[in-house]
Protein backbone atom coordinates (compact mmCIF):
# COMPACT_ATOMS: atom_id res chain seq x y z
CA UNK A 1 0.00 0.00 0.00
CA UNK A 2 1.04 3.80 -1.05
CA UNK A 3 2.50 5.67 1.65
CA UNK A 4 3.04 9.40 1.31
CA UNK A 5 6.17 10.71 2.35
CA UNK A 6 6.47 12.47 5.78
CA UNK A 7 6.65 16.26 5.24
CA UNK A 8 10.24 17.39 6.94
CA UNK A 9 9.75 19.36 10.50
CA UNK A 10 10.97 22.77 8.88
CA UNK A 11 10.34 24.67 5.87
CA UNK A 12 13.63 23.67 2.86
CA UNK A 13 15.47 26.54 1.84
CA UNK A 14 13.94 26.67 -1.66
CA UNK A 15 10.89 27.22 -0.12
CA UNK A 16 12.04 29.93 1.45
CA UNK A 17 14.07 31.51 -1.38
CA UNK A 18 10.65 31.14 -3.45
CA UNK A 19 9.05 32.95 -0.09
CA UNK A 20 11.00 35.58 -0.33
CA UNK A 21 11.58 36.45 -3.56
CA UNK A 22 7.42 36.72 -3.42
CA UNK A 23 7.30 38.82 -0.61
CA UNK A 24 10.00 41.18 -1.94
CA UNK A 25 7.56 41.22 -5.08
CA UNK A 26 4.66 42.20 -3.40
CA UNK A 27 6.74 45.16 -1.37
CA UNK A 28 8.09 46.31 -4.81
CA UNK A 29 4.56 46.92 -5.69
CA UNK A 30 3.59 48.45 -2.57
CA UNK A 31 6.38 51.01 -2.42
CA UNK A 32 6.86 51.44 -6.57
CA UNK A 33 3.61 50.35 -8.09
CA UNK A 34 0.41 52.30 -8.15
CA UNK A 35 -0.04 51.62 -4.60
CA UNK A 36 -3.03 53.73 -2.88
CA UNK A 37 -3.09 56.69 -4.76
CA UNK A 38 -3.84 55.01 -8.84
CA UNK A 39 -5.71 51.86 -7.57
CA UNK A 40 -8.49 53.70 -6.30
CA UNK A 41 -7.58 52.19 -2.64
CA UNK A 42 -9.59 49.51 -4.17
CA UNK A 43 -9.98 45.21 -3.17
CA UNK A 44 -7.62 44.44 -5.74
CA UNK A 45 -4.66 46.17 -4.58
CA UNK A 46 -5.03 46.37 -0.58
CA UNK A 47 -7.16 42.54 -0.49
CA UNK A 48 -6.62 40.52 -3.28
CA UNK A 49 -3.37 40.71 -4.22
CA UNK A 50 -2.05 39.52 -0.73
CA UNK A 51 -4.60 36.46 -0.50
CA UNK A 52 -3.08 35.33 -3.95
CA UNK A 53 0.59 35.48 -2.70
CA UNK A 54 -0.45 33.85 0.81
CA UNK A 55 -2.43 31.35 -1.39
CA UNK A 56 0.25 30.83 -3.50
CA UNK A 57 3.24 30.40 -0.84
CA UNK A 58 1.19 28.74 1.69
CA UNK A 59 -0.43 26.55 -0.67
CA UNK A 60 2.76 25.63 -1.96
CA UNK A 61 4.55 25.03 1.39
CA UNK A 62 1.98 23.02 2.74
CA UNK A 63 2.34 20.62 0.04
CA UNK A 64 5.96 20.25 0.68
CA UNK A 65 6.72 20.90 4.26
CA UNK A 66 5.53 20.86 7.68
CA UNK A 67 2.68 23.59 8.92
CA UNK A 68 4.64 25.21 11.43
CA UNK A 69 7.44 25.55 9.17
CA UNK A 70 5.34 27.47 6.84
CA UNK A 71 3.76 29.37 9.12
CA UNK A 72 7.09 30.41 11.10
CA UNK A 73 8.76 30.97 7.71
CA UNK A 74 7.28 34.39 6.60
CA UNK A 75 6.78 35.76 10.35
CA UNK A 76 10.87 35.67 10.18
CA UNK A 77 10.61 37.26 7.10
CA UNK A 78 8.55 40.12 7.71
CA UNK A 79 10.26 40.90 10.61
CA UNK A 80 13.13 41.44 8.55
CA UNK A 81 11.82 43.01 5.72
CA UNK A 82 9.53 45.79 7.41
CA UNK A 83 12.47 47.18 8.99
CA UNK A 84 14.14 46.83 5.36
CA UNK A 85 11.19 48.82 3.71
CA UNK A 86 10.86 51.58 5.98
CA UNK A 87 14.45 52.28 6.91
CA UNK A 88 16.39 51.17 3.69
CA UNK A 89 13.54 52.05 1.15
CA UNK A 90 12.19 54.78 2.98
CA UNK A 91 8.45 53.96 2.64
CA UNK A 92 6.35 55.89 4.99
CA UNK A 93 4.61 54.88 8.39
CA UNK A 94 1.38 56.17 6.94
CA UNK A 95 0.91 54.07 3.86
CA UNK A 96 2.78 50.82 5.58
CA UNK A 97 0.34 50.99 8.71
CA UNK A 98 -3.10 51.66 6.38
CA UNK A 99 -2.42 48.89 4.02
CA UNK A 100 -0.92 46.38 6.90
CA UNK A 101 -4.21 45.25 8.02
CA UNK A 102 -5.48 44.13 4.87
CA UNK A 103 -2.12 42.44 3.77
CA UNK A 104 -2.26 40.97 7.19
CA UNK A 105 -5.89 39.44 6.85
CA UNK A 106 -5.54 38.87 3.00
CA UNK A 107 -2.15 36.81 2.99
CA UNK A 108 -3.40 34.60 6.27
CA UNK A 109 -7.01 34.31 4.83
CA UNK A 110 -5.14 32.69 1.25
CA UNK A 111 -2.24 30.97 2.90
CA UNK A 112 -5.81 29.06 4.86
CA UNK A 113 -7.12 28.82 1.07
CA UNK A 114 -4.35 26.60 0.16
CA UNK A 115 -4.36 24.89 3.11
CA UNK A 116 -8.18 23.58 2.63
CA UNK A 117 -6.96 22.09 -0.90
CA UNK A 118 -4.30 20.58 0.62
CA UNK A 119 -6.74 18.98 3.13
CA UNK A 120 -9.01 18.24 0.55
CA UNK A 121 -6.52 16.56 -1.59
CA UNK A 122 -4.06 14.84 1.19
CA UNK A 123 -5.45 11.19 0.20
CA UNK A 124 -4.95 11.43 -3.57
CA UNK A 125 -1.31 10.35 -4.85
CA UNK A 126 1.15 12.52 -5.31
CA UNK A 127 -0.02 14.01 -9.26
CA UNK A 128 -2.56 15.27 -7.38
CA UNK A 129 -0.02 17.45 -5.50
CA UNK A 130 0.23 19.26 -8.96
CA UNK A 131 -2.51 19.90 -9.61
CA UNK A 132 -2.94 21.36 -6.06
CA UNK A 133 -0.28 23.68 -7.57
CA UNK A 134 -1.50 24.50 -10.64
CA UNK A 135 -4.98 25.32 -8.65
CA UNK A 136 -2.73 27.98 -6.66
CA UNK A 137 -0.96 29.11 -8.93
CA UNK A 138 -3.87 30.71 -10.78
CA UNK A 139 -4.98 32.51 -7.50
CA UNK A 140 -2.00 34.76 -8.69
CA UNK A 141 -4.92 36.12 -11.61
CA UNK A 142 -7.40 36.93 -8.95
CA UNK A 143 -5.76 40.59 -8.18
CA UNK A 144 -5.04 41.45 -11.58
CA UNK A 145 -8.77 41.21 -13.15
CA UNK A 146 -10.27 42.39 -9.68
CA UNK A 147 -8.27 45.30 -10.28
CA UNK A 148 -8.69 45.93 -14.44
CA UNK A 149 -12.15 45.45 -13.09
CA UNK A 150 -12.08 48.39 -10.63
CA UNK A 151 -9.93 50.94 -12.70
CA UNK A 152 -13.00 50.39 -15.62
CA UNK A 153 -15.46 51.80 -12.96
CA UNK A 154 -13.64 54.37 -10.29
CA UNK A 155 -15.85 55.11 -7.20
CA UNK A 156 -17.86 58.05 -6.88
CA UNK A 157 -16.02 61.20 -4.60
CA UNK A 158 -17.18 61.73 -1.40
CA UNK A 159 -17.18 64.56 0.61
CA UNK A 160 -15.60 64.25 4.22
CA UNK A 161 -15.01 66.72 7.58
CA UNK A 162 -13.03 66.50 10.58
CA UNK A 163 -13.91 69.13 13.22
CA UNK A 164 -12.27 69.67 16.82
CA UNK A 165 -12.92 71.65 19.36
CA UNK A 166 -10.83 73.69 22.43
CA UNK A 167 -12.40 75.81 25.03
CA UNK A 168 -9.64 78.56 26.16
CA UNK A 169 -9.74 80.92 29.08
CA UNK A 170 -9.19 83.58 26.92
CA UNK A 171 -10.95 86.21 24.97
CA UNK A 172 -11.86 86.16 21.52
CA UNK A 173 -9.46 89.23 21.05
CA UNK A 174 -6.43 87.31 22.53
CA UNK A 175 -7.12 84.59 21.00
CA UNK A 176 -7.77 85.96 17.19
CA UNK A 177 -4.36 87.24 16.04
CA UNK A 178 -3.05 83.17 16.49
CA UNK A 179 -5.74 82.42 13.93
CA UNK A 180 -4.89 84.51 11.23
CA UNK A 181 -1.11 83.68 12.15
CA UNK A 182 0.88 81.21 14.23
CA UNK A 183 4.51 82.12 14.18
CA UNK A 184 7.87 80.21 15.17
CA UNK A 185 6.35 76.99 17.29
CA UNK A 186 8.23 75.05 18.47
CA UNK A 187 9.11 71.89 18.54
CA UNK A 188 8.39 70.78 22.15
CA UNK A 189 5.03 73.05 21.49
CA UNK A 190 1.36 71.43 21.15
CA UNK A 191 0.51 67.64 22.82
CA UNK A 192 1.99 64.49 21.94
CA UNK A 193 -0.18 62.49 19.48
CA UNK A 194 -0.14 59.32 17.35
CA UNK A 195 0.35 61.07 14.13
CA UNK A 196 3.05 63.19 15.58
CA UNK A 197 4.82 60.90 17.50
CA UNK A 198 4.32 57.08 16.21
CA UNK A 199 3.96 57.78 12.63
CA UNK A 200 6.28 60.57 12.39
CA UNK A 201 4.44 63.22 10.18
CA UNK A 202 6.01 66.51 11.13
CA UNK A 203 4.08 68.92 13.17
CA UNK A 204 3.40 72.62 12.29
CA UNK A 205 5.97 74.83 12.81
CA UNK A 206 4.93 78.38 11.06
CA UNK A 207 1.70 79.76 9.60
CA UNK A 208 2.10 83.66 8.57
CA UNK A 209 -0.54 85.74 6.73
CA UNK A 210 0.59 87.71 3.40
CA UNK A 211 -1.25 89.69 0.33
CA UNK A 212 -0.59 89.09 -2.91
CA UNK A 213 -2.85 89.97 -5.61
CA UNK A 214 -4.61 87.53 -5.88
CA UNK A 215 -5.87 88.23 -2.31
CA UNK A 216 -4.57 86.88 1.40
CA UNK A 217 -2.59 83.68 1.66
CA UNK A 218 -1.47 81.73 4.86
CA UNK A 219 1.70 80.36 3.92
CA UNK A 220 1.99 77.15 6.73
CA UNK A 221 5.02 75.09 7.29
CA UNK A 222 5.15 71.99 8.69
CA UNK A 223 8.70 71.16 10.36
CA UNK A 224 11.32 72.28 8.30
CA UNK A 225 10.35 70.80 4.80
CA UNK A 226 6.93 70.80 4.16
CA UNK A 227 5.20 74.05 2.76
CA UNK A 228 1.36 74.54 1.37
CA UNK A 229 -1.32 77.81 1.31
CA UNK A 230 -3.97 78.33 2.71
CA UNK A 231 -5.69 80.92 0.30
CA UNK A 232 -8.51 82.76 2.37
CA UNK A 233 -12.18 82.51 1.06
CA UNK A 234 -13.75 84.50 3.97
CA UNK A 235 -12.46 86.44 6.98
CA UNK A 236 -14.90 87.80 10.00
CA UNK A 237 -12.41 89.43 12.19
CA UNK A 238 -12.95 88.32 15.68
CA UNK A 239 -15.21 85.45 14.37
CA UNK A 240 -13.96 83.20 11.60
CA UNK A 241 -11.76 82.83 8.68
CA UNK A 242 -11.89 80.46 5.88
CA UNK A 243 -9.58 78.93 3.33
CA UNK A 244 -9.02 76.95 0.02
CA UNK A 245 -5.83 74.45 0.57
CA UNK A 246 -3.18 75.09 -2.58
CA UNK A 247 -0.39 72.60 -2.29
CA UNK A 248 2.42 74.41 -4.79
CA UNK A 249 4.91 71.53 -4.79
CA UNK A 250 5.10 67.91 -3.76
CA UNK A 251 6.99 68.85 -0.21
CA UNK A 252 3.88 67.17 1.82
CA UNK A 253 4.51 63.70 0.37
CA UNK A 254 7.91 63.76 -0.20
CA UNK A 255 8.61 64.26 3.60
CA UNK A 256 5.69 62.39 4.59
CA UNK A 257 4.74 59.26 2.63
CA UNK A 258 5.04 59.21 -1.67
CA UNK A 259 1.64 57.48 -1.73
CA UNK A 260 -0.19 60.31 0.08
CA UNK A 261 -0.91 62.97 -2.11
CA UNK A 262 -3.02 65.47 -0.70
CA UNK A 263 -4.15 66.99 -4.45
CA UNK A 264 -4.14 63.45 -5.91
CA UNK A 265 -6.66 60.59 -7.70
CA UNK A 266 -7.82 59.39 -4.18
CA UNK A 267 -7.36 62.38 -1.65
CA UNK A 268 -7.99 65.85 -1.92
CA UNK A 269 -7.60 68.34 0.96
CA UNK A 270 -10.12 70.99 0.15
CA UNK A 271 -11.06 73.44 2.92
CA UNK A 272 -10.63 74.21 6.60
CA UNK A 273 -11.22 77.51 9.06
CA UNK A 274 -11.51 78.81 12.58
CA UNK A 275 -14.49 79.47 13.94
CA UNK A 276 -14.54 81.39 17.21
CA UNK A 277 -17.82 81.92 19.55
CA UNK A 278 -17.74 83.57 23.49
CA UNK A 279 -19.13 81.51 25.56
CA UNK A 280 -19.95 84.59 27.62
CA UNK A 281 -17.84 83.76 31.03
CA UNK A 282 -14.62 84.30 30.11
CA UNK A 283 -14.00 81.79 27.47
CA UNK A 284 -13.93 81.30 24.25
CA UNK A 285 -14.71 78.00 21.88
CA UNK A 286 -12.19 77.36 18.88
CA UNK A 287 -13.07 75.17 16.46
CA UNK A 288 -11.14 74.00 13.68
CA UNK A 289 -12.30 72.26 10.48
CA UNK A 290 -10.68 70.55 7.41
CA UNK A 291 -13.14 69.42 4.46
CA UNK A 292 -11.80 66.79 2.19
CA UNK A 293 -12.96 65.01 -0.68
CA UNK A 294 -12.23 61.23 -1.05
CA UNK A 295 -12.31 58.43 -4.06
CA UNK A 296 -12.31 55.15 -2.63
CA UNK A 297 -14.30 52.21 -1.84
CA UNK A 298 -13.36 51.53 1.39
CA UNK A 299 -14.21 54.92 2.20
CA UNK A 300 -15.36 53.40 5.66
CA UNK A 301 -11.70 52.18 6.83
CA UNK A 302 -9.88 55.20 5.07
CA UNK A 303 -12.75 57.81 6.55
CA UNK A 304 -11.08 56.55 10.01
CA UNK A 305 -7.82 56.94 9.18
CA UNK A 306 -9.01 60.61 8.10
CA UNK A 307 -10.50 61.13 11.63
CA UNK A 308 -7.17 60.29 13.31
CA UNK A 309 -4.19 61.80 11.54
CA UNK A 310 -6.18 65.01 10.69
CA UNK A 311 -7.98 65.07 13.84
CA UNK A 312 -4.26 64.64 15.56
CA UNK A 313 -3.58 67.77 13.57
CA UNK A 314 -6.15 69.67 14.94
CA UNK A 315 -5.64 68.67 18.49
CA UNK A 316 -1.91 69.77 18.19
CA UNK A 317 -2.73 73.48 16.55
CA UNK A 318 -5.19 73.84 19.18
CA UNK A 319 -3.53 73.19 21.73
CA UNK A 320 -0.65 75.27 20.62
CA UNK A 321 -3.51 78.23 20.52
CA UNK A 322 -4.74 77.34 23.73
CA UNK A 323 -1.38 77.13 25.90
CA UNK A 324 0.06 80.56 24.03
CA UNK A 325 -3.50 82.43 24.73
CA UNK A 326 -3.75 81.49 28.10
CA UNK A 327 -0.59 82.58 28.72
CA UNK A 328 -0.80 85.79 27.79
Amino acid sequence: MYAPPTPPNTAGSGFLLGMLATMLGAFAYLVYGPGIDEGYAGFGVLFAIPFALGALVGGLGWASYNTVGCILAPIVLFAILFPLVYFGVGEGLVCIMMVLPFWLVGGIGGALAGLIIKIRREEAEREAASGTRLKISAALTLPFALIYAEEMSPPEWQERSVTRTVTIAASAEEVWPMLVAIPDIAGDEGKATFTHDVIGIPRPSDAALVERESGLVREAEWGPNIRFEEHVDEIVEGERIAWSFVFPDESVQAHTDKHINPDGPVVKIARGGYTLSDTGNGEVELTLTTQYQMRTRLGWYFGLWGEVLLGDVHDNVLEVIKVRAEAG
